[in-house]
């Protein structure tokens, strides 16, 4: 995979959980307006630049596999890194766990990149143990006690639509 790809990629998952952090402060004055977002509208925005992030890598694993790189490790370790140093709460966990449960379509084959085992010190390992969860618990409400995350089941899902 591309480095440069990878890299534009956490730039738009990392501008999206900026722009929810500036926001989680609570109220933002804009042309004399008082507007109060909730813990679930910042985790909304910053969920959606991890799923940008996430479907990114779906593509290009595919393109490296086609390829025949191996280079695209290193590439998926970097982008889970900039997932979990700016992860709203639980959320991307929570809605790994959820999708390997079936309570979410998986549409975009996100869950094909936590097939492999990895490393317990890899930025990686704690969203292949997220979906080793939903794949045995078979169960969103399960996930939703194990990873914690103002969104409910439905309401992740409704990011995807």
């Amino acid at each position: 995979m591309n480095p440069m790809f990878v890299a534009a990629l956490a730039v738009v998952a990392v501008a999206s959980v900026a722009e929810a952090t500036f926001i989680i402060a609570g109220t933002t004055v804009a042309a004399g307006t008082a507007v109060t977002l909730s813990s679930a509208s910042v985790a909304s925005l910053g969920l959606l630049g991890g799923v940008v992030l996430l479907k990114g890598l779906v593509l290009g694993a595919a393109i490296a596999a086609r390829r025949g790189k191996r280079s695209a490790e290193s590439d998926q370790d970097a982008a889970f890194a900039v997932l979990t140093n700016s992860e709203p709460a639980q959320c991307y966990r929570r809605l790994i766990c959820d999708m390997a449960a079936g309570a979410i379509p998986d549409q975009d084959k996100i869950l094909s990149l936590f097939n492999s085992e990895v490393s317990p010190v890899s930025p990686k390992f704690e969203y292949v143990t997220a979906a080793k969860v939903g794949k045995i618990v078979k169960n969103s409400g399960l996930c939703e006690v194990r990873y914690s995350c103002p969104l409910n089941t439905q309401e992740i899902a409704k990011l995807f639509n």
